[in-house]
């Protein structure tokens, strides 16, 4: 994103939190502007619609995090290493982090086509184009875009569900944390599951 104003700034900082909070269509240009403290026609001085300030937005958000996941998936290691790199990066990133993560729920829970193509273009596609080609060299043919797919889902549901399992018999506070939420999901990726064999008899 190209350098800009603070109060440009200052607008999509405050705009995020009620967004996530309030979804798309809960939030008015005048309430990001109050909570700012400029006036709704300051505001539309900086973005002429509540679409593009939205958009906006979302890729101040998440510009950095997906400039971050190349920077990580360059750096040398093994497969293992550098999947588990990818996994600590969406647990650091998004699972612990409850604006973006509501932000996302938002958006999918609305599934308005044209904000959910815009956010693919400007954020999952690019995230998905830095890791295909190391599931492709690293994850003896699985499918990419599932695996892909199945290792945001693992990550944001551990957090997701967290008010929840934390009731459940078995749970240590050691399991939030993020370098041992990385392990638990990079070991089960990489040897599955396994089962015992059933007893004929």
């Amino acid at each position: 994103m190209p350098r800009q104003s603070k109060t440009y700034i200052k607008i999509l900082e405050a705009a995020l939190p009620l967004f996530a909070a309030y979804g798309y269509k809960g939030v008015a240009m005048r309430d990001i502007a109050s909570a700012v403290g400029i006036t709704a026609a300051a505001l539309y001085n900086h973005f002429p619609n509540k679409e593009q300030l939205h958009l906006k937005a979302l890729e101040y958000a998440f510009a950095q995090k997906v400039e971050n996941l190349s920077t990580s998936l360059a750096e040398t290691g093994s497969a293992k290493e550098r999947l588990s790199r990818f996994i600590l990066f969406w647990i650091e990133s998004f699972g612990d982090n409850v604006i973006l993560r509501s932000l996302l729920q938002r958006e999918m829970a609305d599934a308005d086509p044209i904000r959910m193509k815009l956010l693919v273009e400007h954020v999952f596609q690019p995230m998905f184009n830095d890791v295909e080609v190391f599931i492709r060299q690293s994850a003896n043919g699985l499918n990419p875009h599932l695996l892909f797919v199945s290792i945001i889902g693992l990550v944001m549901y551990h957090f997701e569900m967290s008010p929840l399992r934390k009731l459940i018999k078995g749970y240590s506070p050691e399991q939030d944390e993020p370098e041992q939420v990385a392990k638990h999901i990079t070991e089960l990726i990489q040897h599955g599951i396994a089962l015992q064999p059933e007893n004929d008899g």
